[in-house]
């Protein structure tokens, strides 16, 4: 079933933009650091594993992905979603 890493993925993916939407950018070095941290995760041997076969999701590695990109599009995000600046 390849439906649910799209969802997992989707729903990082998704978090991430409403966290920046509603709480908008910090700091420039949490972005750095979070997507330092999620390219990283993704370059060790667990998180550069290919996709396991279909109907072999494990919570792990759907976890892992959820978190990746997470902090991946959080981190780079940042650059999209500035603090407003008050006139």
């Amino acid at each position: 079933m390849t439906l649910l890493p799209i969802l997992v993925i989707g729903a990082g993916f998704v978090l991430a933009l409403a966290v920046l939407y509603f709480c908008r950018a910090k700091a420039w070095y949490w972005h750095v650091l979070s997507a330092a941290l999620a390219a990283a995760a993704a370059v060790t041997p667990r998180g550069s594993m290919p996709l396991p076969p279909a109907g072999t999701n494990k919570p792990l590695d759907l976890t892992e992905a959820f978190i990746i990109v997470f902090l991946f599009i959080w981190g780079v995000g940042a650059l999209f979603f500035r603090p407003r600046r008050q006139a």
